[in-house]
Order: structure tokens, then sequence, then C-alpha cells
């Protein structure tokens, strides 16, 4: 059983996050495609690559029955159509990981009123089926009981209509085997008229896993009924952390949450508020408010209620329900007055997923309601599975300096807060193929002015740190040591106060082997000692496709500052490609418009426009470079001699040139003749620049799309 979506959301209170967007080159690369000759593909019907194939509709969810251990290989006609174009390679089947499916997932809410005139009639509603209405999935024979996995993902199935009175294992699904789970589903709004056997979900669970599910509306059995329940008919499985409020009615073994409970059976943490009624006169001594029969054996049924006064189970009752085989009667007040895990709900708080602690799956509202299942997704926090954690706010951005390594196996609270519902499993940690994450990605710009009112200030409360700003992420004892793409997002209103600290930036320390690309770090107002940039306080890796806006400042003594990174040195993979600063930068020595010092590195097709003022080792683009054989290596690379204020610049392959020379070419010409580059890995150069006209600098883009929301001038 695949728990990583483990719940149901009966009001709709679902906690998710937004998708993810793919990733910019990805993007590119399809614009690309799209003007190539169509090719013969397949369909993906495994996009999140969980193993459960996704069901969108109503005529995928009938053709499941053509498919019931979920391994989609069926061949019907009507599976094929409702999958169309789908993988039939064993290897990769539906799009399943190595193709092993192993059941299947809602991705939506389903409706069987088609024609959405308020009911389930003749008319226009595609599975009347003559008023017979919904064939169920599987039925209660060897080898035709559904056997994989069902997941709603917190989805609901409404208006389900049953009209076979006469008709046995009759329920959304007729009949599940042992190996079966059905989870985090909700049938809505149910009409089930039927025989012996039979439920609104399922009508004979024979040893499978029901969890976090639940059932509204109503369920009939017919003259001769016997076995009927508003969630489920009969059990041998497992039933956890469900409910149903369906009214219930039969002749006899009638119970508002099961039927008949096997010896084998158990239920757990759930209940039932439905009107259980008999149908016909006569003794009725099987019909109870939670369950009809419960068959003495290893099976328990624990925390487990009913209403006795909407259900009418009480003694005397004229409806035939007098009590329940099994669960504890409660007053309506009794089950609706605690509103958190207190009293008889002590001990819901289960742990339904297998990890470690409870997973909080109810909803207790206020007093007078009833509990309701919330929808907790164990999140992807790798939509795209490109093996990068993502990144959608300010918290998530501060919480990896506890994971340098970019794994994603931190334990510390504060991500573990950010990364709520993340998968802590090796095989699937935060979602990363076969759990390998390598380091994060932006998926939003983000920005530091909280309050919006335009400034940091102490109003800005969550990064303002008493005025010390934002805390950097790494240092020297503890160094970023993994990939960080920003996906052409920026960082707005970075700030920084840290007068007497060294190596300071959104990144303090970058170490030998780390990336970090396409982002731009706007409007930042950064101070400190040495080592200081905007991007990275000292860069021992490689820095690709990023840009920096702002003031970025040395200490009384600092030194070493330069617009994007303050020290590019340490590593022969010490690099900075395809990047630019229009940053003013200010220290007592060793400042540059882009690095304040490189050593043991290199930079090309870069360039920097701020105004860079210190007394002794300045520079328009570095301020100083090492000696020895470490001098590091530039190419391509330039400085505007008016807007710096600085004619002259460290390494000997700096060039400056004035504001109308930066500005002149609009194409890959002249100056900039050799930036085209490989900026990805991939073959080929990958048009990182857009150049504007003759009166704009050069900005970045990234993958064929412009990420740089600064404007040098008007395109």
């Amino acid at each position: 059983m695949n728990m990583r979506n483990y719940t149901a959301a009966a009001n709709r209170r679902i906690s998710t996050r937004p998708f993810a967007v793919s990733a910019l080159l990805a993007l590119a690369a399809m614009l690309a495609l799209s003007s190539a000759a169509p090719a013969q593909t397949t369909t993906d019907y495994d996009t999140d690559d969980d193993g459960y194939i996704e069901v969108a509709n109503l005529a995928q969810l009938n053709a499941i029955r053509e498919d019931l251990d979920g391994n989609g290989d069926a061949t019907h006609a009507d599976y094929v159509a409702a999958f169309p174009n789908r993988d039939t390679n064993a290897a990769t089947r539906m799009g399943c990981p190595s193709g092993t499916c192993t059941g299947y997932e809602l991705t939506a809410n389903l409706d069987f009123d088609t024609n959405g005139d308020g009911s389930v009639t003749v008319t226009g509603d595609t599975y009347w089926n003559g008023g017979a209405g919904w064939l169920p999935i599987g039925t209660d024979s060897s080898g035709n009981r559904y056997s994989g996995d069902f997941n709603g993902n917190g989805h609901t199935i409404d208006n389900l209509f049953i009209n076979r009175g006469t008709s046995d294992y009759q329920a959304l699904f007729g009949a599940t085997d042992s190996t079966a789970a059905i989870e985090s589903v909700g049938v809505i709004n149910a009409n089930v008229t039927a025989g012996t056997f039979s439920g609104i979900l399922v009508a004979a669970n024979r040893g499978g896993t029901i969890v976090t599910c639940y059932t509204t509306g109503s369920i009939t059995g017919g003259s001769a009924s016997n076995v009927i329940g508003g969630l489920v008919g009969w059990t041998r499985g497992v039933i956890s952390t469900s409910y149903s409020t369906a009214s219930v009615s039969g002749v006899q073994r009638v119970g508002g949450l099961v039927g008949s409970k096997d010896a084998l059976g158990s239920v757990s943490n759930s209940y039932s508020t439905g009107a259980v009624t008999r149908v016909g006169s006569g003794s009725h001594t099987t019909l109870g408010g939670l369950l009809g029969e419960s068959n003495a054996g290893t099976g328990t049924v624990t925390a487990s209620y009913y209403d006795s006064t909407t259900s009418g189970c009480v003694s005397g009752s004229s409806t035939g329900c007098t009590g329940s085989a099994a669960g504890t009667a409660q007053t309506t007040a009794n089950l609706q007055s605690p509103t958190g895990y207190t009293g008889i709900y002590a001990n819901w708080n289960a742990n339904l997923d297998a990890v470690a602690g409870g997973d909080d799956p109810w909803d207790f509202g206020t007093s007078s309601q009833y509990p309701t299942l919330v929808y907790h997704l164990i999140n992807d926090w790798d939509n795209n599975d490109n093996g990068l954690i993502d990144i959608y706010n300010l918290a998530q951005l501060h919480a990896i300096r506890q994971d340098l390594n970019g794994n994603g196996d931190s334990t510390n609270s504060a991500y573990l807060e950010a990364f709520p519902r993340r998968d802590s499993s090796a095989s699937g940690r935060m979602g990363c193929p076969s759990g390998a994450c390598t380091g994060y990605e932006l998926m939003a710009d983000l920005d530091f002015d909280e309050n919006g009112d335009g400034r940091i200030t102490s109003a800005d409360a969550t990064y303002y740190n008493s005025g010390n700003g934002w805390q950097p992420i790494g240092d020297t004892s503890t160094r970023w040591a993994t990939n960080f793409r920003g996906n052409g997002h920026t960082i707005n209103n970075l700030f920084i106060s840290r007068t007497s600290i060294n190596d300071v930036g959104l990144f303090g320390y970058a170490d030998s082997g780390s990336t970090i690309e396409s982002v731009g770090v706007i409007n930042a107002n950064v101070t400190a000692q040495n080592s200081v940039g905007i991007l990275a306080g000292h860069n021992s890796g490689s820095i690709t496709a990023c840009y920096t806006t702002g003031n970025v400042s040395g200490g009384s003594a600092g030194s070493r500052v330069g617009g994007l990174t303050g020290t590019t040195s340490g590593a022969s993979s010490a690099s900075i490609h395809s990047s630019y600063s229009t940053a003013a930068v200010t220290a007592s020595a060793n400042a540059g418009g882009l690095t304040g010092r490189l050593s043991d590195g290199d930079i090309d097709n870069s360039y920097s426009t701020g105004r860079v003022t210190a007394s002794s080792g300045v520079g328009g683009l570095i301020g100083i470079r090492g000696i020895g054989g470490f001098e590091g290596t530039v190419s391509n690379s330039y400085w505007d001699t008016q807007t710096s204020g600085q004619t002259t610049s460290a390494g000997s392959g700096a060039v400056g040139k004035t504001t109308a020379e930066l500005q002149a070419p609009t194409s890959y010409s002249g100056i900039y003749a050799d930036w085209n580059a490989n900026i990805d890995g991939q073959s080929g150069a990958d048009d990182p620049w857009a150049f504007g006209r003759s009166s704009n600098y050069p900005n970045l883009k990234y993958g064929g799309h412009d990420v740089s929301l600064q404007s040098h001038g008007d395109y």
C-alpha cells in the first residue's frame, strides 16, 4: 500500500502547495520542438511517477474494471479508449517508473450528474444504464476482485447512483481483494438501492485496507437485503480513520458504517451518524448504529462511535435499531464537543504513513461540528522530477541552510516546518527521483519587503533580525556545497548589516563543486566586513547567468568587496560565467564591480556597471588578483569606465568600455561576438543574452526566456 497521499477532504479543507512550473530550459526545448515536424508520442498517465495511473474523468474510472490489479496492461476497447496514446512498453507502461504500475489515483473530482441538472436520470447522464446506474468495479469471485491501490487524493465522487434492489455486491467497488487499498476518497450524495452484501464505497472487503474515506447520501436494501453498510457492506480487512453520514436501511445485518464485520476484520478511529432503519416488519436484531454484526475473533473495533440520536439506534426504537453490534454510542453533543485530540478522540491522531508521529488526519471544527477528514498531501517537493527541491517562499529559502548538501534529509525543526508533509523515506525523499535530491530551485520571485512599504525595517520582522538582516547561507566552516537554480526568478530587497562578519552575501560561502545559476538578486543593501558580495561572499564554486543590483559595502576595515561576489577563489572550479552586476560597491580596499578578489578561478562573458569606491586595490571589474600562479583568468569581460568611475581593473582580460561601447551592439557581434556560450552543459550555444537596442546594456535571459526584470532602457 502506497500511503504517500493519505487522507480525504470531507469539507475540502485542503492544504496543498502550488504546482511547480517546468524548468525553463526544458520549456525552451519544448518550444523549439513545437516548430519541428510532429512526432508520434505517448501520453504519460503517471506524471508524478508514484506508480499510480491517473484518473481524471468517469470514463477512466469506469475503465478500471478492465484492469483490476492496476498494472495498466488491459487491452479491452473501453480501456484503450479511456487512456488514449498510452505507452504499452513493459519497461515504461502508462508512464509508471520502470513500467511498474500498482493502481490508480484521482486527479479531479468526478460527478455522475454528467448533464448537470441536479440529479442522475435517463436524460443525458452517461452511466444511467437504463435505470440500473453504475456497474460496480469488480465482482466477488476469485480473480475478479479489485486488488490494486486506489488513491482518491482527497477528491470526491458525487452522485453515485445504483438501482439494483435484487442484485448483490453493489457499491462503487463490488469487491476488493486482500491486496487492495482504498484511501482518501469521499463518495458523496450517493443513492444506492441494492440486494445483499452492499455498501456505498465497497460492497465486500475481503482483507484489504480502507483508510481516510467517507460517504454521504443513502443506501437502501431490497426486500431480501442482508449485510448493508453506509461505507462497506461486509469486511474482513482494515477500516480506519473513516466515517459515514449516509442513511442506511435493510432487512438484517445493517450498520451505519459496516453491515457485517468478519472475525478477522477491524475498525478503528471511525464513526457514523446516519439513520439506520429496517425494511419491512418483524424482528430485526442485527441492525446497528455502527455495525450490524460483529463476529468475534482477532479483529477488533476500537475508538469508534455512532450517534445514538441521529441514527435512531436506542433502546426501544421503533426503527428496529436499538444499539450496535460493536462501537460505542455517543450523543450528538459528545461527538461534536471535542475540538481537538482529546476525550473520546484522544487516540485519533494516528500514524497513517509509516513515518514516525501522528499524521493529524482530522479537523474537529467547532463544538457544534462533527470531525471531518483533512487532506494532508505528502508533498512532492520536486514536482518536475529534476532532483532539485522546489522553493516557493522565504521560509524555504531560509531553511536550506539546514541542508547545505542539498539532499533533503535535514531534521531541523525550521526545515521541517518550511517543507511540511515531506517524504522522508530514502527512496522517495522530498519527491526526488529515487530519493536522490541534488539541490534547490526557485519556483517564484521572493521579496524581503514583507509588508510592501518599499523599505526593509523592523516591520519586516521575519528576517530583519534586530537590524542585522539576512543571515547568509553557509560560512567558512559549513559551506554551501550543492546546486541552486533560480529559474530566472528574482530575490528582491536583500538586506544585510553585519559589519563585523566575513563571507557575507545571500550565500556566505559557496564551496568548490557548488553551483549557483539563473537568479537575480535585486535592490540589495549589503554591508559586512571582508569578502562581501550580494550573491555570495566567498565563491569557490560555479556562478552562471546571475545578476545583482543595489549597493554593497565593506566595514571600516573591509576588503574584498564586489557587486556579485566578494571573493572568487579557493579552487580551480571557482568561476563566474555569463553574469553581471550594476550594484554600487564601496570598501576600504580591494573592491571590484563584479568581484573584489579573483584567485585561482576564471571569469568570462560578464560585465559590471556600478560605481566602485575604495582607497586601494580598486578596479572597475575586479579589485585585486591572486599571485604566484593563482591569478585566475578573465576573458570577454568588461566594465563601464564612465558609470564605475574607474579606468583600470585587475585582470589582464578585463577590458574597460564606455557606456556607448557596451550598449551599441544589438546582437552577438563586436565585443560580444563570443558571448553566445554553452552554459547548460548540453550541446550547442544557449543564447543567454538579450541585447535590446543600442541604448541598452545586455540583459540576461535563460533558455531563450528573459530572466532579468531590471531593464537598462526600453526594449
